[in-house]
């Protein structure tokens, strides 16, 4: 019950970041969705068959808090978090500078696929204003590099945070548990 609450905990802190206080930090418009880097630092941690249910969980509080539809959330972050797995399993993700590649390219694969689902997402017809909207964001490379500098610094306290966390959860479960 612990563990369960814990990792509630951490949902429920995460979203209420993202709606609370990320516009107020980052004036510019330049949000960064720390549910995509929780999805990155669940999976890197534990893996995605052992995560997979509270992924789909925030994806499900990611959507009721932060759009109108229910799904699209849930969809992209179990597509991304098994491509995540995918890959990690074929490049091991370790201390070294090709692990830290890795994962700076799974924030910004993050950040251009979770702004291109939501575009999708979003209700406008879509062969009339994609090109537009993605050449806009790709274009402004001032907008784009610090959005993704502001996501990497984000990613190491949540990834931190999740470390720490199921490190705990970990320990937890391996006690030796006698029964009296």
């Amino acid at each position: 019950m612990k563990n369960f609450l814990l990792r509630i905990s951490v949902i429920f802190l995460i979203i209420f970041l993202q709606v609370n206080f990320l516009n107020l930090i980052f004036l510019e418009n330049r949000l960064v969705n720390l549910s995509i880097l929780a999805v990155i630092s669940w999976v890197i941690v534990s893996g995605f068959e052992k995560m997979w249910i509270w992924i789909v969980l925030l994806g499900f509080l990611n959507d009721i808090f932060l759009t109108q539809k229910i799904g699209p959330s849930i969809l992209f972050f179990i597509l991304f978090a098994y491509l995540i797995s995918f890959v990690a399993r074929r490049f091991i993700i370790e201390r070294r500078f090709s692990g830290f590649l890795l994962v700076i390219f799974f924030i910004l694969m993050g950040n251009v696929w979770g702004r291109f689902f939501d575009f999708l997402f979003s209700g406008v017809e879509v062969s009339k204003e994609i090109v537009p909207y993605m050449k806009n964001y790709f274009i402004d490379w001032k907008g784009f590099i610090g959005t993704n500098i502001y996501a990497g610094i984000c990613f190491f306290l949540i990834y931190s945070l999740i470390n720490k966390v199921e490190k705990y959860i970990a320990r937890n479960e391996s006690r030796l548990k006698v029964p009296f």
